[in-house]
């Protein structure tokens, strides 16, 4: 009974560092294997899988920029995807995300150009978020009562996914009250959601010729150089 015991003692202690030690469980990837699955899965869109693979590159071999670096790149394409999905504030988190991935790619290799250009370019379209939000903001508590409820309408078939009969409701809207500039601004906030540039600057332009002073509507412009930075040079 004692010898017994004992074996099964033994077995308890030593089964589970074995078992911890050698071969009981699946490998963990090489850095190379799981940053070459992280860049697979980036480029396929599928950006959750991508950014898991890349952390355990980064957490493999914290001294390399290049993980980093691709984070801040899937990062970049969400906020991208939230925008057009017209959430806003999610945009512009998924641009700070992608702002601090570039920054820890610099710091593993200062001389990292690539991270350096994803940091402008996380900034610039940060901005271009900014402004969005703004927008979006300003016309929610100024629109009135008829543009408002065409606004709400035009959202609604946007969720839907029916961006023709939304881009009809925002269009309405911007019809009714002709002179209303959180009604061409919204419109001109869609277009940009939708990347249709000459349509955005189109409403823009006539949301800023009605009300200069529109909060996120002159930095949008900038954004989509239709105006010069300094409006009282000529």
């Amino acid at each position: 009974m004692r010898g017994s015991f004992l074996v099964q003692l033994t077995l308890g202690i030593l089964l589970p560092l074995l078992w911890s030690q050698g071969g009981c469980h699946d490998p963990q990837p090489s850095y190379d294997e799981a940053f070459s699955e992280g860049v697979r899965e980036s480029e396929a869109g599928h950006h959750a899988e991508a950014l898991a693979m890349l952390k355990m590159a980064a957490d493999t071999d914290p001294e390399r920029p290049e993980p980093s670096y691709q984070m801040g790149r899937c990062f970049l394409a969400m906020a991208d995807e939230q925008f057009v999905e017209g959430d806003l504030p999610g945009a512009l988190r998924y641009c700070d995300r992608a702002i601090a991935a570039f920054d820890k790619a610099v710091a593993a290799f200062p001389g990292y150009s690539r991270a350096v250009q994803g940091k402008a370019d996380a900034l610039k379209l940060r901005g271009r978020h900014r402004a969005a939000l703004d927008i979006a903001n300003w016309v929610a508590a100024q629109s009135g009562f008829q543009a408002k409820k065409l606004v709400l309408k035009a959202r609604q078939y946007a969720d839907q996914g029916d961006l023709d009969n939304a881009q009809l409701a925002y269009k309405q809207a911007a019809t009714v009250e002709p002179d209303n500039p959180m009604a061409h601004g919204e419109l001109g906030l869609f277009y940009m959601r939708m990347n249709n540039r000459p349509e955005a600057i189109r409403s823009l332009s006539r949301a800023y010729e009605l009300d200069p002073g529109a909060p996120g509507v002159f930095a949008a412009l900038i954004d989509l150089g239709a105006v010069p930075k300094y409006p009282d040079d000529k």
